[in-house]
């Protein structure tokens, strides 16, 4: 590969530095790469609701020491979708207009019934041209208020609501004694088993 890269800048009239690798640059915009959670939790919700979801990225074979984390990443992704597909593995890559056309013979399904994301505007252009709704993801919440418009499916978390609070003087307090001198404070509220908090540790019995 840094052979191909340094052959396409001469080519090119580019003069790369002596110590420049391609190889490190790869290596560590890689080991940078961590799951977007909110997007995942997205596309878990529309899979639920029926939609069909992928995963299409511009990847290479990757023979360094650092392969490990793609390949977890990858495995990590790929259970959750109905097809994770990779550039190296399918001859193409983004934004070559034909990776578009495999993806539409991928689902099975015309352009008008796909969305596609994707964090690059110029990936965007070719799907966009063959008729699929096209969403820039630079910014997740952004992007999914978009999907949101586009499938009509709430996909934004909202904040979970707090805990009714209670007042202590509307419960029922007894003691039960243990041993001479000391009792144990009992509170009843709710139902299921029983618990017990310690007094005297962060977590008392009405926090």
């Amino acid at each position: 590969m840094e052979g191909d890269y340094r052959k396409y800048s001469e080519e090119s009239g580019i003069c790369l530095p002596k110590n420049f690798s391609v190889s490190q640059i790869f290596g560590k915009a890689l080991s940078a790469k961590e799951i977007n959670r909110p997007m995942l939790q997205a596309a878990l919700t529309l899979r639920k609701k029926g939609f069909t979801t992928g995963i299409l990225t511009n990847n290479y074979l990757d023979d360094s020491t650092r392969r490990g984390h793609l390949a977890q990443l990858m495995g990590e992704l790929r259970p959750h979708f109905d097809f994770l597909t990779e550039s190296c593995r399918i001859g193409m890559a983004k934004p070559d207009p034909q990776i578009y056309r495999f993806m539409l013979d991928t689902l099975k399904a015309s352009p008008n019934e796909v969305v596609f994301l994707d964090d690059v505007g110029a990936n965007l252009k070719p799907a966009r041209d063959l008729g699929v709704v096209t969403i820039l993801a630079r910014n997740t919440n952004t992007a999914l208020q978009e999907l949101e418009k586009v499938t009509g499916m709430q996909l934004l978390e909202t904040a979970a609501p707090l805990p009714t609070p209670c007042k202590p003087s509307d419960m029922s307090h007894g003691y039960v004694p243990i041993k001479p001198g000391v009792h144990l404070h009992f509170v009843e509220l709710g139902s299921g088993p029983a618990v017990c908090l310690c007094h005297g540790f962060p977590e008392s019995w009405f926090s």
